[in-house]
């Protein structure tokens, strides 16, 4: 898995991309569905009784999150999207999750998904008996015990992003390296419906090997998700 290999030969790569310019990033806001992009901050709320505080002590939770959905979409006609089943740990059937056709990687697994797209990677984690509050933050905090960060790298953790029940959540995390580059990271989770399923996202985005193709495979996804993830990525690009 390449989650940061790819960029020791980004680094090679950079400055042919500089000199390009890379991709054409004025393109119209997507309307997205149940949302016009990212919200102006509110204030940070109390948490559920069911959330004990010391669960979510390093983190401000902002109740501004319009309603998102990472499963079950419709891709008919889609070109640059497919959908798969998501089953949990057990084998029981989750729901269908949204991938990049185009990828040149992808693990498949109960429980897990991964899609290396190249300037985009998608991973899919099934977790249960949580909020995607949690779920979000347990994403994080696993990526940082297992070591996916650079040790002398920086990196920026926003607010979580939540719906007022803590059913839906986003936490962006951005990782600058030592040579200037920046990654970005978007850990989305939906609790399932009728289940005590979550659905995590965990997208990473490589802002220097950025291409029209990521663009609007990117678009697309914001569009059935119901958030234009590409803000988040924007002031990065070339």
């Amino acid at each position: 898995m390449k989650k940061y290999l790819v960029l020791l030969l980004v680094i090679l790569l950079i400055g042919t991309f500089a000199a390009c310019g890379g991709s054409d990033t004025d393109t119209p806001p997507l309307p997205a569905p149940g949302s016009s992009g990212p919200l102006e901050p509110a204030e940070a709320t109390t948490l559920p009784e069911e959330l004990p505080e010391s669960e979510v002590a390093d983190f401000t939770i902002v109740t501004d999150l319009p309603v998102i959905n990472l499963i079950n979409h419709d891709l008919s006609g889609s070109d640059l999207l497919e959908a798969v089943t998501f089953r949990t740990l057990l084998g029981a059937e989750i729901a269908a999750v949204t991938i990049i056709s185009d990828h040149e990687e992808l693990e498949h697994e109960n429980a897990f998904i991964y899609v290396d797209a190249w300037a985009i990677e998608l991973y899919y984690i099934a977790r249960r008996h949580e909020t995607a509050v949690e779920s979000v933050i347990r994403a994080f905090e696993e990526d940082v015990e297992e070591e996916w960060f650079f040790p002398d790298s920086h990196l920026v953790v926003n607010d979580i992003r939540a719906s007022a029940d803590h059913q839906m959540a986003l936490l962006v995390v951005t990782e600058e390296l030592t040579n200037g580059e920046v990654l970005v990271l978007l850990y989305l989770a939906q609790n399932v419906p009728g289940s005590n399923d979550v659905v995590v996202l965990d997208i990473l985005l490589h802002p220097q090997i950025w291409e029209e193709y990521d663009e609007e495979a990117l678009r697309e996804l914001s569009h059935h998700i119901g958030l234009d993830l590409r803000t988040y990525i924007s002031e990065f690009l070339f």
